[in-house]
């Protein structure tokens, strides 16, 4: 949607430099990356205690990685607000900074690109053009949060099932490629386009998503908004978007004999099944996921942002002493 973004009237695009010779009003940023703090602390110094420095935080805070829990300690000094994508990462927030805290606004999609009634046949990659609709679904980078080895595990007890799955290699997730390579039924794409992933996304019968941590998952997000069932794990934010016997199923992976006979469920739906289930799950999903309800969210949070009191400089936590991390 970027073409259509940069031509709202009512936006400029900015050179970096910008953020040293002008002042703005907020400074919204959506990861706290180096740069991106960086940024956002020269705009506050640069607008005299006026600019606001607005957060949205997509993953929970991890204090057992000492490079990321470092960057949101600092993170939690120079912010004026946050906003969490969903109620795991706002844990933390609502614990050490609940005055700065404004609220959950999910992640989001465009309703008009991930629609199931678009003609996607042209998109779908060559590998995966003889398999009919329903098979099970892989979309995630290989790596260890992930549990790439609960879908080698379900390919090896079901050889007669061929498996998608989507997504790229991070570093230490080379022993996993190395699986999904050596697995006859897993037809591994590796990362693909975004056209083609929602083609290959409109042929899927179930997303298998056993992930241990995640923020709100965008892959479950537009597998919902395609009417793509998920089977996940009852953990982190993911029981925020599967509601079990509607939408998906949570299951511990410790369970391989539940996730199992969930698999074989999907697999096994008639196309009139399967249609019902689409129609219920890609409704659901437009009502709390569209684009148009994430953007009046933040409508909102501006106005809020702009009456916060001024400080260059906040507390880490308003309520806990900052050697006691609160997330578990």
């Amino acid at each position: 949607m970027g073409e259509a973004f940069w031509k709202r009237a009512n936006l400029r695009q900015c050179h970096p430099s910008a953020i040293a010779l002008k002042e703005f009003d907020v400074v919204h940023t959506a990861s706290y990356s180096n740069g991106n703090f960086a940024a956002s602390c020269l705009s506050k110094l640069r607008g005299h205690g006026h600019t606001r420095f607005l957060n949205t935080m997509n993953l929970e805070p991890d204090p057992h990685d000492p490079v990321a829990w470092n960057r949101y300690e600092k993170l939690l000094r120079a912010a004026d607000a946050f906003v969490a994508v969903s109620e795991a990462v706002a844990a933390d927030f609502r614990q050490r900074c609940p005055s700065r805290f404004l609220g959950v606004i999910p992640n989001g999609f465009d309703p008009a690109f991930y629609d199931p009634l678009l003609g996607m046949d042209g998109d779908l990659p060559e590998q995966v053009r003889h398999l009919g609709d329903g098979y099970p679904l892989w979309v995630a980078a290989l790596e260890q949060r992930k549990h790439p080895e609960v879908l080698v595990e379900l390919a090896r007890r079901n050889p007669g099932i061929t498996f998608v799955a989507l997504g790229g290699v991070v570093p230490g997730g080379e022993e996993f490629a190395k699986a999904f390579e050596q697995t006859p039924n897993i037809c591994w794409l590796g990362p693909i386009s975004r056209r083609q992933a929602r083609a290959v996304l409109s042929k899927a019968g179930v997303l298998l998503f056993p992930s241990e941590r995640e923020g709100l998952s965008l892959a479950m997000i537009e597998a919902l908004a395609m009417g793509v069932p998920i089977i996940a794990q009852p953990k982190s934010s993911m029981p925020e978007l599967v509601q079990p016997g509607v939408n998906g199923e949570l299951i511990d992976i410790a369970d391989m004999p539940a996730w199992q006979q969930a698999l074989l469920r999907y697999v096994s739906l008639s196309q009139e099944q399967r249609q019902i289930i689409l129609a219920t799950v890609r409704n659901q999903a437009v009502q709390q996921y569209s684009w148009e309800v994430v953007g009046s969210a933040y409508a909102s949070i501006y106005e809020k942002v702009i009456q916060l009191p001024r400080k260059l400089i906040h507390p880490l936590s308003d309520n806990a002493p900052a050697h006691a991390p609160l997330h578990s």
